[in-house]
C-alpha cells in the first residue's frame, strides 16, 4: 500500500502525516483453509450464449489422488517415516512424475510417432490402493504412514481420442501432509463441476455437479483433506503437463503428462515442427505423421513414398 507525501484529501487541504491514513483490509490467516474453500465453492460462470456449454456426455473418468510418498535412496528396500534411507516425493496415484530421457522431445516424438513415446507409462484411472485417504493420522511421518509411504518414480502420461470428454476427480491426501493441491492443466480449460470435504463418494456427491454454470479455469484449487471434480474436452492435439502449481509439489514430481490425438482436419490437427527447427541429438530416424492433412478440404496425404 503506498501513500505518497503532501498528498491532498478528498477534501482539498493539504495531506498532513496522520491524514486519510490508509487503512489495511483484514485478511483471513493464511492456514484459514475454509475461507479459500467457500470463496472458490461459490464462484459460477456468466450465463452467456457465447460461454461454452458443460458437455453432458463423459467418455472417460480419472480418479487421481495427489499426495507424498517415498522412494529409497538405494534399492528397492529401506527405512521410512522420515527416515534418511528415504526421501520424499510428491506424486498423482501414487507415482512420482520422472523427467524422460530421450534424445528427441515428447511433441515431435508424438508428431512423428517416434519410439521415445514408449518410454512412457500409462497414468491408472485409480490408485493402486484405496484407504482412507483424508485420515489426519496419516500427516505426521511416523509407523502408519510408513506403510502406504512406498511410491515409485515413472514418466507417467494418458492418451486420449480428440474430442474425448474427460472427467477427472482430484483427491488430496494427509498422507504425510495435508496441504491443499492448485492444478494447473496446460492447453485446456476446464469446467469445475464440484467440490467437497473428505474423501469423495460418487454415489453422494455427484448429486452436487453443477452442470448449468460451472466455472472455467485452467487451475483449480483442490481444498485441504478434500476432494475436487473437473470435466474437459480434449480437442488440442498435442502433449500437455498437468501439474500442482505449488514450485516445491511439481519439482518433487506431482506431475503427467496427458496426450491429445490428432483431429478429423487441418485445424484439430498438430502442425509440423519448423523447418530450421534445431535437432542437435535427436533421432535421424524420424518420419513424417503420414495421417497430417495437407489441404483445407481435409484430404490426408500419405507421406512414406505411397
Amino acid at each position: 500500500m503506498v501513500q505518497y507525501r503532501n498528498s491532498r484529501s478528498e477534501g482539498g487541504g493539504a495531506g498532513g502525516p496522520f491524514d486519510d491514513v490508509p487503512v489495511a483490509p483484514e485478511m483471513p490467516d493464511q492456514h484459514d483453509s475454509m475461507t479459500s474453500f467457500y470463496f472458490h465453492g461459490n464462484l459460477s460462470s456468466l450465463r452467456h450464449p457465447r460461454h461454452p456449454l458443460v458437455p453432458a456426455r463423459v467418455d472417460e473418468s480419472l480418479f487421481i489422488t495427489l499426495g507424498l510418498g517415498s522412494i529409497c535412496r538405494r534399492g528397492q528396500v529401506c527405512k521410512r517415516g522420515g527416515n534418511n534411507e528415504s526421501i520424499a516425493v510428491a506424486t498423482m496415484n501414487n507415482v512420482s512424475f520422472l523427467l524422460p530421457v530421450v534424445t528427441t522431445p515428447l511433441l515431435e516424438a508424438h508428431y512423428y510417432h517416434a519410439g521415445s513415446m514408449d518410454t512412457l507409462q500409462e497414468l491408472p484411472d485409480m490408485p493402486p490402493r484405496a484407504f482412507n485417504f483424508t485420515d489426519v493420522a496419516l500427516i505426521p511421518e511416523g509407523p502408519i504412514a510408513a506403510k502406504l509411504e512406498p511410491t515409485s518414480k515413472a514418466t507417467m502420461a494418458r492418451r486420449f481420442r480428440h474430442g474425448t470428454v474427460v472427467d477427472v476427480v482430484f483427491q488430496s491426501t494427509s498422507l504425510m501432509s495435508g496441504d491443499s493441491n492448485p492444478m494447473h492443466l496446460h492447453g485446456h480449460d476446464m469446467f469445475v463441476l464440484a467440490q467437497g470435504r473428505g474423501n469423495y463418494d460418487a454415489a453422494r456427491d455427484m448429486a452436487s455437479y453443477n452442470l448449468v454454470d460451472p466455472p472455467l479455469r485452467n487451475t483449480v484449487v483442490v481444498p485441504r483433506l478434500g476432494w475436487l471434480v473437473i470435466r474437459f474436452v480434449a480437442d488440442n492435439p498435442g502433449v500437455w503437463f498437468i501439474h500442482c502449481h505449488y514450485e516445491f509439489h511439481l519439482s518433487m514430481g506431482m506431475a503427467a503428462l496427458f496426450i491429445v490425438d490428432d483431429g478429423p482436419a487441418t485445424e484439430t490437427s498438430l502442425p509440423p515442427p519448423p523447418m530450421d527447427l534445431w535437432t542437435y541429438g535427436h533421432d535421424d530416424n524420424l518420419v513424417l505423421n503420414e495421417f497430417y492433412p495437407k489441404t483445407k478440404e481435409n484430404e490426408v496425404s500419405r507421406i512414406n513414398g505411397i
